[in-house]
């Protein structure tokens, strides 16, 4: 085989693949072969029959149009690897010669991956700084806590701020019912406001059994944007009222919340949680600003078809979400009110960014020689064996295959890139 690079304009080449006699008359031979398994050739077991009856019994021009397509997935990637291109999407072929006894030639227009430059990263710089716990959050959770093993009594009296209520309510928009505006037999926690205020409040001095009209007028700035500002008017029937009975924040709670001494210990857990947690998104939020930078010293001449990859990528990934929700992508589209292609194109400038990010990612990873070995390999399997213990036997199963094993790499040097970029964005 020889092959030429004959044009290159930015992100696109044209090759020129040719193809020597004996390869040729090879790939002719395979094709034969291949076909002569689903025909009976008389004195002959399938697979078996010599060249000329195959072709007596297909004809030639389907053996020979059979036998480029193999020969153009044979040395297409062959001629890619002598090239040294790295296409980004499937080519364009075009055949400029085949006949039985002539060999292939073939042309393939293919769109690479850009030229990375990267500027001077080493001017990276990024601050570091030591997160606190507030106490306030400490407190937050202990009275989410308390809430958890708080009692609920009967009681035979009128609805008070704090108490449990079990309700109907229907709610009408200019005389229609709205979508979220009806439930029965619907509990709630008067005053914990995950209802509008308006509505809470004309709950309070309610009995069971009693039935209430009253009107609720949504806030202009309500997440629902189809509702800011609508008045609705709401009915609501009362069946149950429980008075929330919680307990004391004490030792007691500690010991029930989760067999913790005392309460002191109890928050020195919720802190240590806390500050883990908040470290660790600190950390996060120091690696993207340090990412972020290097998009910013680079120059990349981006292809339209790579920023489109990743469109396709983030609506694949919202499919699978919407799919663990039980909907369908034209039903989420419905409900945000927005066509797909508006939202590929409201889409664009962050997959945009993630491309740019990628490939600067990826550039710096080959500057700097980071590669992860088997050793790492090995440590994150045995990582995720440990994290999920049930799934042990099919992670062990999923990364015997080499592919699944060269995916993992490429992910573990990414994040090994990322963890350098931060390093020598905050000198640690």
């Amino acid at each position: 085989m020889k092959s030429y690079l004959e044009e290159q304009v930015k992100h696109n080449v044209k090759l020129k693949i040719e193809l020597d006699e004996i390869e040729w008359k090879e790939c002719i031979q395979q094709t034969a072969n291949k076909l002569s398994q689903n025909i009976t050739t008389p004195g002959f077991r399938p697979g078996k029959a010599p060249l000329e009856s195959v072709m007596n019994q297909i004809g030639e021009t389907r053996l020979v149009s059979e036998a480029a397509e193999l020969a153009i997935n044979k040395f297409y990637p062959l001629a890619l690897k002598e090239q040294q291109v790295f296409p980004i999407s499937p080519p364009k072929i075009s055949v400029e010669k085949v006949a039985l006894k002539e060999p292939l030639i073939f042309k393939a227009e293919i769109i690479t991956m850009p030229e990375v430059e990267l500027g001077d990263y080493n001017t990276i710089k990024v601050e570091t700084k030591t997160v606190e716990v507030d106490t306030d959050k400490i407190e937050g959770i202990l009275k989410n806590i308390q809430r958890q093993q708080a009692k609920f009594n009967p009681v035979e009296r009128e609805i008070q701020k704090g108490d449990w209520v079990e309700i109907d309510f229907d709610g009408k928009i200019d005389g229609k019912t709205f979508e979220g505006g009806s439930s029965k037999n619907h509990p709630m926690i008067v005053g914990d406001g995950v209802f509008l205020p308006e509505f809470e409040t004309a709950l309070i001095g309610m009995k069971a059994g009693e039935e209430k009209t009253f009107p609720v007028t949504f806030p202009a700035d309500y997440h629902k944007q189809e509702f800011a500002s609508k008045k609705a008017e709401f009915t609501v029937k009362l069946h149950k009222i429980k008075a929330v009975v919680l307990p004391e924040i004490n030792d007691e709670l500690a010991k029930m919340a989760g067999n913790f001494k005392d309460l002191t210990v109890l928050k020195d857990d919720i802190a240590k949680f806390l500050k883990e947690d908040m470290d660790k998104k600190e950390l996060d939020s120091q690696k993207e600003e340090a990412i972020n930078q290097l998009i910013k010293l680079t120059k990349v001449d981006l292809p339209d078809e790579l920023v489109e990859q990743e469109i396709d990528s983030m609506l694949h990934d919202l499919k699978h979400q919407l799919e663990h929700q039980k909907m369908e992508l034209e039903e989420y589209l419905q409900k945000m009110n927005i066509t797909e292609k508006k939202l590929r194109e409201d889409w664009k400038e962050t997959a945009t960014k993630r491309v740019i990010a990628g490939l600067a990612l990826n550039a710096f990873r080959a500057k700097e020689n980071i590669e992860a070995s088997d050793k790492d390999i090995g440590a994150e399997i045995e990582r995720l064996k440990n994290t999920y213990p049930e799934e042990k036997d099919e992670i062990s199963e999923k990364y015997e295959k080499n592919w699944e094993r060269e995916r993992l790499k490429i992910l573990i040097s990414g994040q090994m890139a990322i963890d350098k970029l931060w390093q020598i964005a905050t000198g640690k």
